[in-house]
């Protein structure tokens, strides 16, 4: 693990954090966004439309961003991250109709912005080629458990309670972290680099392309990151018989069986071959969305446990490799200007393809057709395996 909070950098404290309040925050309620939306009426295709706007939110706030993280300070950046986060959970006391859909996607857009980029570009400061693997599963793991402890709590509230006491903790929660950030984060900044560089054109986001094939890799991955985040949680929904309390014992359950075998890997990852290790991730991505086109409600529990935890396993061994690599290229390459050329792709053809997603299925609202999405992504798993990196020194 990493070195305890107060023997870390200036950087990593206030990596840790931000990330510590944000990730106890998401699991309170955005978390349930998905399952929220299905529960209230919403059909797969409206959830698609959704997903679609706040990829629109996303790219239009990242465009701003560029431009406003060069005058504000790091604190003030943080504080109205938590502020946007709070104003899309306000959003839902609206009445659910469309323009509710577009207004809160919309907002669910800005506040993964701010919340993405604050955390890519800080986690980028606190790491070399050399530990970027471990540092990566050190910081996923603390996020799984302060996100895990959000998920019971949410989860708990939502279904003993109702949404307005998970609304009154949030805001309390908003209130007080802003007023810390404020006065003890200002030693905390972004890299000078960042700072300093200008602003990325149109022209030179649209126009970018490298030898590592990214430019495709990051349009995809947007795709399948919300494929991950919104479309298995409303399975996971169903298998619980839509039960809030439920949902969140099953998420925590499936972080304790896979977690001992993944501290493992992670404090190993640096030191394996490289490709040797990203092809075995792949194959075990797509093997994840096998098993969750085939998973059956029909299964005893043991056997759907076993399956919820290779899938889970499966999934998160493939995120740390993807992110080893991604990370290794942003700081060999062009930095910060690559974490955003990653955002502005993946967010564009993530709104794409969910408003694809919205016109293809607005005639009915067939949760049935997700195991067949599955399948299919299964299949297209396996471009990420394009993701190239120079052979110099790999194996």
């Amino acid at each position: 693990m990493d070195l305890p909070l107060h023997k870390m950098t200036l950087q990593a404290r206030g990596l840790y954090s931000f990330l510590g309040v944000h990730s106890f925050l998401i699991g309170l309620f955005p978390f349930y966004i998905p399952v929220y939306l299905y529960e209230a009426g919403f059909s797969l295709a409206q959830i698609c439309f959704f997903i679609g706007i706040t990829g629109i939110g996303f790219f239009t706030s990242l465009y701003l961003w560029d431009r406003v993280s060069k005058y504000l300070s790091l604190r003030y950046l943080i504080v109205f991250s938590l502020l946007s986060e709070m104003t899309l959970i306000t959003l839902f006391f609206m009445e659910k109709d469309i323009i509710f859909i577009i207004i809160s996607g919309f907002f669910n857009g800005v506040f993964n912005c701010n919340f993405w980029m604050i955390q890519r570009l800080l986690f980028l400061d606190t790491i070399t080629q050399e530990n970027s693997g471990q540092k990566f599963g050190n910081f996923q793991i603390f996020i799984l458990i302060v996100l895990k402890t959000g998920i019971f709590a949410g989860g708990a509230m939502l279904e003993k309670s109702d949404f307005l006491s998970v609304y009154i903790f949030s805001a309390g929660i908003v209130i007080v972290s802003a007023i810390i950030f404020v006065l003890k984060a200002g030693k905390i900044k972004l890299d000078t680099g960042i700072v300093s560089a200008a602003p990325l054109s149109f022209r030179f986001v649209t126009g970018y392309k490298d030898r590592f094939n990214s430019r495709f890799i990051f349009a995809v991955d947007g795709i399948f990151l919300y494929l991950e985040s919104y479309f298995w949680m409303i399975s996971l929904f169903l298998i619980v018989k839509q039960s809030y309390w439920k949902l969140g014992l099953l998420v925590i359950l499936l972080m304790v069986i896979f977690g001992a075998i993944f501290i493992i890997i992670k404090n190993s990852i640096d030191r394996l071959p490289k490709n040797i290790m990203y092809t075995a991730a792949v194959c075990l991505y797509s093997l994840s969305w096998i098993l969750r086109g085939v998973l059956s409600q029909k299964l005893n529990t043991v056997s759907l446990l076993m399956i919820l935890a290779i899938i889970t396993f499966c999934t998160s061994i493939f995120r740390l490799a993807f992110n080893k690599r991604f990370f290794d290229l942003a700081k060999s390459t062009t930095a910060h200007e690559y974490i955003f050329i990653k955002s502005y792709f993946s967010q564009f053809f993530l709104a794409v393809f969910a408003l694809m997603g919205f016109f293809l299925l607005r005639y009915g609202n067939d949760v049935e057709l997700l195991p067949r999405l599955y399948l299919i992504a299964a299949l297209f798993s396996f471009v990420y395996l394009f993701y190239n990196r120079e052979k110099k020194n790999d194996v």
